[in-house]
Parts: C-alpha cells; sequence; structure tokens
C-alpha cells in the first residue's frame, strides 16, 4: 500500500517539519504502508534547497508540488512583510492563471493520456503516484481558516486543493488533527463544507475547533493531540555545544519566540506589531530583573520574512543592547531540526512562545509556558485543553501586565505547573495509539 502526505514540507519552520516528520511516524508505525511520500516545496532548486534539505537529508521520499506559491520564486528572497503594488499585482496574475489551470487539471485528472498531453512530466509524476495511492494524509497543523480577506476564496481555495484532488481521483483522505477556523470570507464556508465533507476520517487538535467544525459539518469532529506533542528529543552534539556554550541549565534561563505578523483584519497592523515587540521587549528587561537569562530562539526562519523569526528577534534585541552586552539576552541563531530544537527547550526554566509548536515542544518536556496566540484557534484552544486558560493571551491584545503576572504565578508554583503538566502530557500521549488503530481500520 502507498500513501502521500499533503501539502508541501517546510524545513525552514520546525513546527511544520514536526508536523510532516511525525505524520509520516503515524502512517509508518501503522505497518499498512509499503511507501510513503512527502510533497516537496519550493519553485526553484534554491527554494528547494532551503525547504527541503533537512527533510532529504533524513531519508524521505519526495513528489513534486502541483501547487506553486503566488510569490513564484521569491519566495525565501527579499522583504514581503509589507508587499509591494507590483507584486501583489504579480501573485494576483500567478494566483488567476494558477486557479484556472489546476481547476482544469482537477476536471481531467482521471484521464491520463490527457494530463499527458496539457501537463509536464513532473506533474504527471505526482499524478500517477496519487493515483496509485491507498492514503492521501493532510498533515497536522492549522492552516484551514481565514479572516474575511479579500483575497479569503483564493487561500481556502489554495489550501483545499490536494484534498479536492484526492476526491477526484477517488481516494480515501484523512485530515491529521488540525486546527480549523475561523472562517470568515466570501465562499470560505461553503468551500470547506463542500471538500471536508467528503473526507473519511478528520480529526481536530483542540476543542474549539472541533466545535466550529462540527457545527459546520453537521457531524461530530473528534479531537486528538497536535502531532507535536510526539516529537521525540536529539540530544546531538549540536545541542549539547548550545548548551555549554550559553551556560544552559533548568533554573537560569527563560525561552523566548516571537514572530513578524501582519495582524490581518485590524484597521491598524502596524501599530499593533510595533505593540506587540514593544511589551515583549519590557517583559524581556522585566524577566532580566528578576535575575534570570533570556534565550531568543529560531523556531521558524522562512520561507519569507514573514515568517522569519529572526526578523522581529532583530527588531527587539536593538532594543536590548545593554542586556546583551551584559550576556543577559542571547539568541540561539541557528537552523537546528525541530528535535533539536525541542531538546534545548527542554533545559529552560520556563517559555513564552509566540510560535505555538515551540510552546508544544516545551510543554511536552515539562517546561511551564506562555503562549502568545495567533492564526486561528490553536493557542488559546490547546493550552484551554490542557487546562491552562491562564497562560494564553491573543497576540492582537498582548498585555505587559499579565504577562508579568502568568510568569510571576510560574515562579511561585513551578513544581505544582510541572506535576500538572505531567498528568496532561501522560494522557495525551495514550491518544496516538488509538489514531493509529482508527487509521489502519479506515484503510483496511
Amino acid at each position: 500500500m502507498k500513501a502521500i502526505i499533503v501539502p508541501g514540507v517546510t524545513d525552514l519552520n520546525k513546527g511544520d517539519q514536526c508536523l510532516v516528520w511525525e505524520s509520516y511516524r503515524l502512517l509508518d508505525d501503522s505497518g499498512c504502508f509499503d511507501e510513503i511520500r512527502i510533497l516537496e516545496n519550493g519553485d526553484t532548486e534554491i527554494e528547494r534547497d532551503a525547504l527541503c534539505g533537512q527533510s532529504k537529508s533524513a531519508e524521505f521520499r519526495f513528489c513534486h508540488n502541483l501547487l506553486k506559491h503566488p510569490r513564484r520564486g521569491r519566495h525565501i528572497e527579499g522583504e514581503h512583510l509589507k508587499e509591494s503594488f507590483s507584486s501583489f499585482l504579480r501573485m494576483g496574475f500567478n494566483a488567476v492563471f494558477d486557479f484556472l489551470s489546476l481547476s482544469f487539471l482537477l476536471l481531467i485528472c482521471r484521464r491520463k493520456k490527457l494530463v499527458e498531453v496539457f501537463f509536464s512530466k513532473e506533474v504527471c509524476e505526482t499524478i500517477e503516484y496519487i493515483r496509485g495511492c491507498d492514503l492521501v494524509a493532510v498533515k497536522g497543523g492549522g492552516f484551514i481558516h481565514a479572516y474575511g480577506e479579500r483575497r479569503a476564496p483564493y487561500i481556502i481555495w489554495f489550501f483545499l486543493f490536494y484534498i479536492r484532488l484526492a476526491h477526484k481521483l477517488n481516494k480515501k483522505v484523512v485530515i491529521l488533527p488540525n486546527s480549523f477556523g475561523p472562517f470568515d470570507g466570501l465562499t470560505v464556508s461553503w468551500q470547506v463544507k463542500k471538500v471536508l465533507g467528503k473526507c473519511g476520517l478528520i480529526y481536530a487538535r483542540e476543542n474549539v475547533s472541533s466545535n466550529a467544525l462540527s457545527e459546520l459539518l453537521g457531524r461530530h469532529v473528534p479531537v486528538f493531540p497536535d502531532l507535536g506533542f510526539f516529537l521525540k528529543e536529539a540530544n546531538t552534539s549540536a545541542v549539547e555545544n548550545i548548551l555549554e556554550l550559553n551556560e544552559i541549565n533548568n533554573s537560569n534561563v527563560v525561552g523566548v519566540t516571537v514572530r513578524p505578523w501582519r495582524f490581518p483584519g485590524h484597521p491598524a497592523p502596524n501599530e499593533r506589531y510595533q505593540n506587540y515587540l514593544s511589551v515583549l521587549s519590557y517583559f524581556v528587561k522585566h524577566i532580566v530583573s528578576k535575575g534570570y537569562k533570556v534565550a531568543f530562539c529560531n523556531q521558524s526562519i522562512g520561507p519569507n520574512a514573514h515568517e522569519d523569526d529572526r526578523n522581529a528577534i532583530s527588531e527587539i534585541l536593538s532594543g536590548l543592547k545593554t542586556e546583551r552586552e551584559r550576556g543577559d539576552v542571547f539568541w540561539i541563531n541557528e537552523n537546528l531540526l525541530c528535535s533539536e530544537l525541542k531538546s534545548i527547550y527542554s533545559h529552560f526554566f520556563a517559555f513564552v512562545g509566540t510560535r505555538f509548536h515551540s510552546v508544544i515542544f516545551s510543554v511536552t518536556s515539562l517546561v511551564p509556558s506562555l503562549a502568545i496566540g495567533y492564526g486561528g484557534n490553536k493557542a488559546k484552544g490547546i493550552m484551554s485543553d490542557l487546562g491552562f486558560e491562564g497562560m494564553t493571551m491573543p497576540i492582537e491584545s498582548v498585555d505587559l501586565e499579565r504577562l508579568i503576572k502568568a510568569f510571576s504565578d510560574i515562579e511561585l508554583g513551578r513544581s505544582e505547573y510541572v506535576t500538572g503538566l505531567s498528568r496532561k502530557v501522560e494522557s495525551v500521549f495514550l491518544k496516538r495509539n488509538t489514531m493509529i488503530d482508527e487509521l489502519v481500520e479506515y484503510v483496511s
């Protein structure tokens, strides 16, 4: 039996890398499949090397990605935090072309000869592999959401493309634990309902998303853990060198992840973004004043500036020159594997994460964590399911006093926090076997 994991992997984002790798391990542990492939990512050789290089080194097998990004070969070049007008026009043209050509592919994908006439050899090879698959698995994550933007109809079409293709080829589809919603925007709810309603097996990764999608589809969507909970640490020489160089132990360092964010739908996005950075800068100074060191970590360094945490880290560090000079604040500025990052996070006293998989890596290592939520329901839903509602706040209203209060609560009750976290995480691990059993039953 064969399977494919969609959409493509992004090794520069360690949360995404973790989800693809853990999706693969879940399918592999089921014992059902002789061959499992994942989709590559990137439109040029440089992009493919950056976005898939670590996965290729880990000896995963790939299929060519059919769905190019509208940015077309400029995904990892230049600054894209704020798009120029000409860039928007170029991406708009590419998006229209992709929609028309790939909608045509959906119409003819069952007819091998026609596909060979109109599409490239790489496209034909991917279609042929999917045609021979027994399962199309949508990796875990949180990408099926929209905020009412004008481009929301295309965004959702883009995200649902491979599921549509699987349906056209009469393939079984499993959607591994995802966050779903909000579904704001023209045709968004309609598209999600039409496409996901045909999927045989769907998992939500927290109750907020389960409730939202269950209501939309009119059927119960069960909750299973985010696959990041199951990632194993890798204690490599690179990890040991970082720990030794920065003198990191479990009592003196607080880890921090930040990210660029456009604040979609907000009337003053630039103002909100600067407020977010400013609050975190003052919070870091507060932590340092209490005798801790702060380690900024690269949870994601691409595939573009909007997804490159180094941009946000650099801005914050520019206002922390004195703290850096004293050695109270440092930057682990490395392109590490997701499993190596998790190993480093396990040595922190506490963690403050905007990138939510950095929080998952931390809590599964029993490190008390504060989550700053963005992009859908994932942070609020998962932290609530763990019983730590007070340890999360939305990025739109991040507040210095609330952060200080939450960190003080960790200091005062760290042992109780860790004990409670241990019980919750242990119960989460048991659910992986249930998911494997259901997967085996579904494909058999």
